[in-house]
């Protein structure tokens, strides 16, 4: 078995300095897979100015996408998603290089066939975090790849600040789509950008990503549509309910994809459902601390922990 050497931005950078509480960036191996997603519920938390602009950029290209899909607009679907496939500059994801239906247009309107039917019976669907929430094999890998295109000048901004911090300067003035807010559409840029071995590098705030989202199917499932149902007198042996374990466990040999099944028709008749979740994520992404600790980020790239120095 051959071990691949893995080399790390801050070898780059930064004199093979490790330990992510050196950085304000993942430290990501530029050689392999890192899995990592960048969340958009933890850039929509964020109050600093990049956060901030980066979460209008995502309400501005998702009040778009959204808007297409009501009105059926498949011109205007064609263009939202024609830049929307896999980006390796992060080196986020499983790495496969090809990412199946997600790096072409057809394919992602394949992957978004069911929100035709969707949109009409849900019209509180409005957000990035719906995506996955309520349509089948849409999950971190394929709402990261498209938060990167819609973000990735701003990502990049980013990463040019950062080399700065450490004396480095860009190699390379690359050409590619990002979203513009300003004009609603994707645009064609080139700016002053970083590259290793010729590929793209860009390094993500460590604070906007997870290894999985607190977000699912399953979490909307548990702690908002048992919790209506029970307020309505169902899921309950006699005066105590029943357990949200057995609920899940007498329900998982209804079918495959039952939870979004029963999550999707539950929405559809009660629309305030999906509002009451939107509500209520914040205070589930606090009660798991927010975004990733650097002792953990540090495991999750490096595989071990950095010991700060005294």
């Amino acid at each position: 078995m051959c071990y691949m050497q893995k080399y790390y931005v801050s070898d780059y950078w930064n004199n093979g300095i490790k330990g992510h509480q050196n950085y304000d960036f993942a430290d990501v191996a530029v050689n392999d897979d890192n899995l990592l997603f960048i969340d958009p519920l933890l850039i929509e938390l964020r109050n600093d100015s990049w956060s901030r602009e980066a979460n209008a950029l995502i309400k501005s290209f998702f009040d778009e996408f959204y808007k297409a899909y009501r009105e059926d607009n498949l011109f205007k679907k064609k263009m939202l998603l024609s830049h929307a496939g896999e980006l390796n500059g992060t080196r986020f994801g499983y790495g496969r290089g090809d990412n199946g239906k997600g790096n072409t247009v057809n394919g992602l309107l394949e992957v978004f066939n069911s929100l035709d039917q969707l949109i009409s019976g849900i019209p509180t669907m409005n957000k990035a975090e719906d995506l996955p929430i309520l349509i089948p094999n849409f999950a971190e890998d394929g709402l990261s790849d498209l938060l990167t295109n819609i973000l990735h000048e701003h990502i990049n901004m980013f990463t040019l600040q950062q080399m700065k911090k450490y004396g480095v300067k860009s190699n390379e003035v690359l050409a590619f789509w990002t979203w513009n807010r300003n004009v609603s559409c994707w645009e064609k840029v080139e700016k002053p950008s970083y590259c290793i071995d010729g590929r793209e590098l860009l390094v993500v705030p460590k604070n906007i990503i997870r290894k999985n989202y607190l977000f699912s199917t399953s979490q909307y499932f548990s702690r908002i549509i048992i919790e209506r149902i029970r307020e309505d007198g169902g899921y309950m042996d006699g005066d105590k309910p029943i357990p949200k374990k057995e609920i899940v466990k007498a329900k998982r040999f209804s079918g495959k994809h039952w939870k979004y099944d029963e999550t999707v028709s539950y929405t559809k008749k009660h629309n305030d459902a999906l509002d009451e979740y939107h509500q209520k994520l914040p205070y589930f992404y606090t009660e798991n601390g927010l975004s990733i600790e650097d002792e953990k980020l540090d495991e999750l790239i490096y595989g071990y922990y950095v010991e700060p120095k005294a």
